[in-house]
């Protein structure tokens, strides 16, 4: 009987920090008739557990870097552009999702292994349904563990 105590005890917190993580959440829209215009700035105002939607254009920001655990969702594939200059995505934190853009002109370089979207030594990413044109590496995961690549096409 005690344990049926203890076990609903913390079934009762994991609930509850549940619901303060979920209610913590935000979620950011990217484009042009929203505040934010640029991904970069989104992904860095962005908080743990936060969902980035980025609405369909063409968008030439270089290198986005995400740190932290967020949702990057792109809404009727929006086209993240590397000008054959930069790494497009940098995954560099656990529990990301990157989902729903097109990917073209990653950069190439003797020295880095630049890709689309590269994974570095992180668990639990997710990469799905992005399509990927005109680059050395598409998708590239450096150390990650537990990550999933589906429904992604060149």
């Amino acid at each position: 009987m005690g344990r049926n105590i203890l076990m609903k005890f913390f079934y009762l917190l994991f609930c509850w920090l549940l619901q303060i993580m979920v209610v913590n959440a935000a979620t950011i829209k990217v484009g042009k008739q929203f505040a934010f215009k640029s991904i970069k700035k989104a992904v860095a105002s962005a908080k743990s557990g936060d969902t980035i939607l980025v609405s369909s254009g063409h968008y030439k920001e270089g290198n986005i870097i995400i740190a932290q655990k967020i949702h990057l969702i792109g809404i009727d594939y929006p086209i993240l552009d590397g000008e054959k200059k930069f790494e497009i995505i940098s995954v560099k934190a656990s529990g990301v999702t990157v989902e729903g853009f097109r990917l073209v002109r990653a950069g190439a370089s003797d020295m880095e292994d630049y890709a689309a979207i590269k994974v570095y030594d992180c668990n639990y990413v997710n990469i799905i349904n992005n399509k990927v044109d005109d680059t050395h590496f598409g998708i590239y995961i450096q150390y990650g563990n537990k990550c999933t690549i589906n429904n992604n096409s060149e």
